[in-house]
């Protein structure tokens, strides 16, 4: 039975790609919070110890967590944290259209009230994004910045994609023009 790991990640891609991140640049505690939060938005982890009447079959749930009009994306509202972090997270799924929700989320992204929950889109960036979700009632975007507390510069991105796209839930995305 398959069982329904939408946020799911492979742990041991994601520790090299972390490990390679930190060793190769680095990172400031500042980076290291931008990369976890990213992972913590993104992730639930379901592990292979879950128990048989806990396994949910995928193609049970399907039909509950995709959107209606997939590939029709509406930004409910953000989480900027660029200023501290260098991100900022689009709200983009239908869950996301409940305000409480988005601001409880962004809350926990902020940390030490370091982010602010706005009800429009982050700002633009080409450095790219995190897609989690996508095409769910869950879906976000987690945008890299190069200015803010913590950039992500060109010599850094490349990590930050890697990790984004070991996670088999989520892919780096550039922005639409």
């Amino acid at each position: 039975m398959r069982r329904c790991c939408i946020c799911s990640l492979h742990e041991a891609k994601i520790a090299e790609a972390s490990r390679q991140f930190y060793t190769q640049n680095m990172v400031s505690p500042t980076k290291l919070f931008g990369l976890v939060a990213c992972c913590g938005v993104l992730l639930v982890g379901c592990g292979e110890e879950l128990p048989p009447d806990q396994q949910v079959d995928y193609e049970e749930v399907k039909e509950l967590i995709e959107e209606a009009a997939p590939g029709k994306r509406t930004v409910h509202g953000s989480c900027n944290i660029i200023a501290t972090g260098s991100h900022c997270l689009d709200y983009v799924g239908s869950y996301w259209k409940n305000e409480e929700f988005m601001r409880l989320n962004c809350e926990g992204m902020q940390g030490e009230g370091q982010g602010a929950f706005s009800k429009n889109a982050c700002p633009y960036t080409e450095v790219g994004g995190c897609q989690a979700t996508s095409d769910t009632i869950m879906e976000t975007i987690l945008w890299a910045y190069d200015t803010g507390g913590s950039p992500i510069t060109p010599d850094v991105a490349p990590y930050e994609q890697m990790a984004c796209n070991a996670n088999p839930a989520a892919q780096w995305v550039l922005p639409e023009f």
